[in-house]
Order: C-alpha cells, then structure tokens, then sequence
C-alpha cells in the first residue's frame, strides 16, 4: 500500500453505487426510446396525412381495407393528391409476397408525387 496516496472518503463506494445506477437508468431509458419512437411513428393516422396500401400474398392491393383493381391504382393516387393536404402513402406487404412484386408496386406509386414509405413486416 501506498503510504503517499489520500485515504478513500467514506462515501466513494456510495457514489459508484449511484454513478453506476444512473448510467444504467440512462441506457434503460435509450433502449426504451430506441423502440418506442419507431412504433409510434408507425402508428400515426390517417389524420395525420399517412394512407396504408396493403399488398396481399396473392398480389391484392387493398386501400381502406376495400380491394384497389390495378386498372385503378392510378385514379386512386390522383384523388389522394387532388384531396386535402399532401398525404403520405405507406406500403405494408404481407411477409409471404415476393419481394420483386414490392419492387414493381413501389415503382408504380413512386411515380405520383406523393411520399412513399415502406413497412417491412
């Protein structure tokens, strides 16, 4: 032992016990964060401006829970940008469909001048 070296106050270990659970609270609280920011943005709705196309394994587009023909698809963009605000369309593929048939859809709608987002299932 170091004769030279100051003798440890009493309240060290109390203050690594307490460094120690900030720094733990503090990486619970980011991880919390880091999964909770996504979801919530995932969630936002329709009055929000963020339209759910849903494609089926089968190929199917779905808008509002209603089938979209694909004669139709671009009708329907139109009435989306000719309606109030700028809506944001939000593609959400079942885990089954191909992913070289949500390549094609996605080129379709990033056509129109709506924001195109994609939801991986």
């Amino acid at each position: 032992m170091n004769a030279d070296a100051a003798p440890t106050p009493r309240w060290g270990p109390a203050l690594d016990a307490v460094a120690l659970g900030a720094m733990a609270t503090g990486l619970a609280l980011l991880s919390l964060a880091l999964v909770l920011v996504p979801q919530r943005l995932a969630q936002r709705p329709a009055s929000q401006g963020v339209v759910s196309l849903h494609l089926d394994a089968d190929g199917q587009l779905r808008l509002w829970n209603q089938p979209v023909p694909p004669g139709q698809l671009a009708a329907v963009l139109q009435g989306l940008k000719d309606g109030r605000g700028q809506p944001t369309l939000r593609l959400i593929p079942e885990p089954d469909v191909p992913w070289g048939s949500v390549q094609q859809l996605m080129e379709r709608l990033g056509r129109s001048d709506l924001p195109l987002e994609l939801q991986l299932p």
